[in-house]
């Protein structure tokens, strides 16, 4: 049994309302590093959707993706390291089984499944590794990727991940020196996040001051993931700016068709649960669930046999937005649509949905400017 304290009032785990905060725009930043943006995010479709996009392009993306991910925990892992004790691990004069200690037990509150390590060789040669055991990985890329990352952030240099599933479940990952593209290095130039002022006030728990809506999961930390009581879906947190890097590097390397794979995947997903019709209807219930997962401020929805109309402020995860509108307007139809978005400068997501037998509607543009 991990000894991880929750709070009394809602349940929630001490260390996770501790690394994480929730601000007045929509926005979920780490205490420690508010430069870097968060999002709480259902991540069962995560894995589902490289897959598909790799049937659509015709050859797997789960490496690009590994690659990715690597280097953008690298980034956020080398914030959070103190420089002095990345020296003295990288000198070899500490043994970095705390770090290791201390990595493994936020990943279970984090929602990234259960894990267990397994052995590791540091001479500072070609046949260093890391290795380790994850019982139901939230995602396989993503968790390499993270693995990855963070041996770079501790030892320094870029390290590849292989894996084996050895049952049902449970996957072996075994880490080995390698080096990056110099193409996704400068694809991840990660320029931190800004904060801007917004109006929300979500509800607070009296016990720990976190968003009480964080009621509504469950955390069972021997098993390492986060539960959606209502819905049963998994949850899991993630780098807000470093997945839509991650859509905007594939998109780099495998072509325009991946904004409209991303928001296909999406719009399935959420037709199979991801909100219900009647928090969408309240609209200030919508605003709440999205704030809650760190992915914006809404300003304004409206529904109706016509359409769909979404105006999201300092939206993050913007692809997987325009889906899960697509996909809510199709559920409360049961029509088949089109949709159309447009991402601001400054972070302003326009969404458009409209029955597919409809006419042309507002024109908005397929891509905005990225932040």
């Amino acid at each position: 049994m991990l000894d991880i304290s929750a709070c009394p009032e809602c349940k929630t785990p001490s260390s996770f309302t501790a690394g994480q905060a929730w601000l007045n725009n929509g926005d979920i930043v780490q205490k420690a590093n508010q430069t870097a943006r968060m999002i709480f995010l259902e991540c069962e479709n995560l894995d589902p959707l490289f897959a598909n996009m790799g049937d659509i392009i015709g050859f797997p993306v789960e490496e690009l993706v590994e690659n990715i991910t690597a280097r953008g925990a690298a980034i956020y892992m080398e914030r959070l390291i103190p420089d002095e004790l990345k020296e003295l691990i990288r000198a070899g004069e500490i043994d970095f089984g705390f770090l290791i200690k201390a990595v493994i037990q936020y990943s279970h509150v984090l929602g990234y499944g259960k894990y267990e390590f397994v052995g590791l060789r540091y001479e500072r040669d070609e046949d260093d590794y890391y290795k380790q055991r994850v019982f139901k990985p939230f995602s396989l890329p993503i968790a390499a990727g993270n693995l990855a990352g963070v041996l770079s952030a501790a030892v320094g240099g870029e390290h590849s991940v292989t894996r084996v599933e050895i049952s049902p479940g449970l996957y072996e990952f075994t880490s080995a020196w390698t080096e990056y593209p110099e193409s996704i290095k400068e694809r991840l130039a990660l320029k931190g996040y800004e904060h801007r002022e917004g109006d929300i006030e979500l509800e607070r728990c009296p016990g720990c001051g976190c968003p009480s809506g964080l009621s509504a999961f469950r955390w069972p930390l021997d098993e390492g993931t986060i539960v959606n009581s209502q819905t049963g879906r998994r949850m899991a947190v993630l780098g807000a700016e470093f997945l839509d890097n991650v859509f905007d590097a594939l998109e780099s390397e495998l072509g325009e068709t991946i904004p409209a794979v991303v928001i296909e995947a999406q719009r399935r997903f959420t037709k199979t649960g991801f909100y219900s019709i009647e928090q969408v209807q309240n609209e200030e219930e919508f605003r709440t669930q999205l704030a809650l997962r760190g992915l914006g401020n809404l300003r304004m929805i409206r529904m109706g046999t016509r359409g769909l109309r979404l105006r999201l402020d300092n939206a993050a995860a913007y692809l997987m937005v325009a889906g899960m509108a697509q996909g809510l307007f199709e559920l409360a139809l049961d029509v088949d649509s089109r949709v159309e978005w447009e991402l601001s400068g400054d972070g302003e997501l326009l969404v458009e949905v409209k029955p597919a037998s409809s006419g042309q509607g507002f024109q908005l543009l397929r891509q905005g400017t990225v932040r």
